[in-house]
């Protein structure tokens, strides 16, 4: 995940899952130096200085936030204690290496011209621009975790004996009923994306869905929510699987154009 903004809290004297402060800074940068050395071993060097830090607040697994020609990647406390601290440094680090090498995925000036075509009569609440922002993240993501996963297969990470569950674990079984007809709309929309983000990213990366357990939360998940949302998921499931790596500014930018209109088709038609 790329962030533009800086944290709002980064603290370097943290006790994380009963670790000391020295003790977090330990496998931190045990792990740092690690992901960057497997980077750079699957043919993707990160040539720009690479700081890590904790969060401990934080409430998802950690972002990446770029500062000048060098980057912070802030992960969370729970991400520390965790065996998918090495995974997660490799997928930031991947993000890093997109900007590095100037791709359209992760040229902010694309995404802002995205989010600007869109208007700000349609998208003017908070939960809808961060929607938009998680919608835009997931092709990042999934581009970022192109290099992740020959990075973990050319090196033989750990990280790949649990990386079926982490993808299953992505796919939600339940939609939202606040009683605020057009926010939930939008939210389950939302979900119906990024449950065909994880589908295609099983695909994409060949990781077989044992069991179909991704297959079928995401089933259940469809038939709680309207006909107009389901009857898009395998436009996403498409679009989403069969993303270019050599894809242009100019083709980008329509890719942004369709995915978005078809999610406020889906999202604004309830």
């Amino acid at each position: 995940m790329i962030m533009q903004m800086p944290p709002r809290a980064i603290v370097s004297s943290v006790q994380t899952s009963g670790k000391t402060s020295e003790e977090v800074a330990e496998v931190v940068n045990k792990y740092r130096s690690s992901a960057i050395q497997m980077m750079t071993n699957a043919g993707f060097k990160i040539t720009d200085n690479v700081k890590v830090a904790v969060d401990p607040e934080l409430p998802f697994m950690g972002y990446t936030m770029p500062q000048g020609k060098s980057f912070t990647i802030v992960v969370s406390g729970g991400a520390v204690g965790s065996e998918m601290l090495e995974g997660l440094l490799v997928h930031e680090m991947s993000h890093i290496y997109r900007i590095q090498t100037n791709h359209p995925s992760h040229n902010a000036e694309i995404l802002e011209q995205a989010v600007e075509r869109l208007g700000k009569k349609r998208i003017h609440s908070d939960y809808q621009q961060k929607i938009v922002h998680d919608l835009l993240n997931d092709i990042q993501d999934l581009y970022a975790d192109d290099i992740a996963f020959q990075v973990f297969r050319t090196t033989r990470a750990p990280v790949l004996d649990r990386v079926t569950g982490f993808l299953q674990s992505m796919v939600t079984d339940k939609s939202v009923k606040s009683g605020d007809r057009m926010k939930d709309s939008w939210v389950n929309t939302s979900i119906m994306v990024h449950n065909a983000r994880a589908v295609a990213q099983l695909a994409r990366h060949r990781v077989e869905d044992k069991g179909d357990k991704a297959d079928r939360a995401n089933q259940r998940f469809l038939a709680q929510v309207s006909p107009g949302i389901a009857e898009k998921f395998d436009f996403f499931r498409k679009l989403l699987g069969n993303l270019r790596e050599g894809i242009t500014e100019d083709e980008y930018r329509g890719l942004l154009a369709e995915y978005l209109n078809q999610f406020l088709e889906a999202a604004e038609r309830n």
